[in-house]
């Protein structure tokens, strides 16, 4: 006879396959039960912070068949106190640090030593103030990028330092005297008022002319030109620093078709809206203060040309009518010209351009 032990195992084995079973079908349903819609917001979301949308002209631009075969993008970065929450508001994250994308400029500042960095982790200070949003622009490459790298000098005027023409007159007095007593001796009275027209006595009293111009309200260089001579102005150039470079991005714009011609009108509503300012709180109160327009970090397909730190855009010129008078009938127009100025935030040292600025 079987020992009882022996169908309590094969029975608790059964038992163990069927829960087994349940779980499989539990597992199965919860697969293919649809989602609830705030379900499927929060996927869509989590989805959406490491991936960009892309306003793009023309519709083909990445493809190999594209009219255009190099393209440039413009990454916006938006105020964090902007309390706009259109459809490009949403900040972006990077997929591998899954932290959120920092403008060129801030990278930069982090990575040297300066002052342009703000409070522990606060958005206060001297540092940029953005976040990185979800939808950038992407447009066809235009002609006429021009790259300007340029040093600021003043000139300094070291004749005019308090004293130097004292120090002038003093350097002169000694060889003056010599030559006036030399005179004396040889002609008298005549001799020493020769010896005053000498190129040494008339750099001695170029000081004394200096002195008496100013004082009756004249020019020191007036004085100095009663004894018929000229102040050198003993140049020297002074370096002060870099300048802020600019650049000029000019887009003609030529859809085919009405709808792509209102996919034009959404890109440049997109530089219109974050090249705006926007009023603190919404408004609130007196409206005294403003939360500034967003910045942008501009990358191109090809990477040879030097790369761009963040900019802010200073300009945008639209002549909706370049080449004449016409609309779709969505009333858009046939052809639009875009100018966009952008002013970068960073001077370029040695530092940057050994990175590829």
């Amino acid at each position: 006879m079987a020992d009882p032990g022996v169908f309590e195992t094969v029975s608790n084995a059964g038992q163990a396959v069927l829960d087994a079973g349940k779980q499989v079908v539990s597992v199965t349903e919860s697969i293919y039960q649809p989602e609830s819609r705030p379900q499927g917001e929060h996927r869509r979301k989590a989805e959406n912070k490491f991936s960009y949308t892309f306003l793009q002209y023309p519709s083909d631009l990445d493809s190999k068949s594209s009219r255009h075969p190099y393209w440039m993008t413009f990454y916006i970065n938006k105020q964090e106190l902007s309390t706009f929450t259109n459809k490009s508001s949403d900040g972006i994250f990077d997929k591998k640090t899954k932290q959120s994308i920092r403008s060129t400029a801030q990278i930069n500042a982090s990575l040297g030593n300066n002052l342009q960095k703000n409070f522990g982790n606060s958005n206060v200070g001297f540092g940029r103030k953005t976040k990185r949003t979800a939808t950038a622009i992407r447009l066809f490459m235009p002609d006429g990028l021009n790259w300007s790298y340029s040093n600021k000098f003043n000139d300094s005027n070291l004749s005019a330092i308090t004293g130097m023409g004292l120090v002038s007159s003093l350097a002169a007095i000694s060889p003056l005297y010599q030559s006036s007593t030399e005179a004396a001796k040889k002609g008298g009275t005549a001799g020493i008022l020769a010896s005053l027209q000498t190129p040494q006595a008339r750099n001695a009293g170029g000081v004394a002319a200096e002195i008496l111009g100013e004082t009756f309200g004249m020019d020191k260089e007036f004085g100095a030109s009663v004894l018929g001579i000229a102040i050198n102005p003993q140049v020297d150039v002074i370096y002060v620093s870099p300048e802020l470079r600019q650049f000029t991005f000019d887009f003609m714009f030529s859809p085919q078709t009405s709808q792509e011609a209102g996919k034009v009108a959404d890109i440049i509503r997109e530089f219109k809206f974050h090249s705006a300012p926007e009023m603190l709180g919404g408004g609130i109160g007196i409206g005294r203060y403003y939360v500034p327009p967003a910045e942008f970090d501009i990358e191109f397909s090809v990477n040879t040309m030097g790369k761009i730190s963040t900019c802010v855009l200073q300009n945008i010129t639209l002549d909706y009518t370049p080449s004449g008078t016409a609309f779709y009938d969505n009333n858009q127009p046939v052809n639009t010209r875009m100018t966009l100025q952008f002013r970068e935030l960073e001077f370029m040292t040695k530092e940057l351009i050994d990175r590829g600025f």
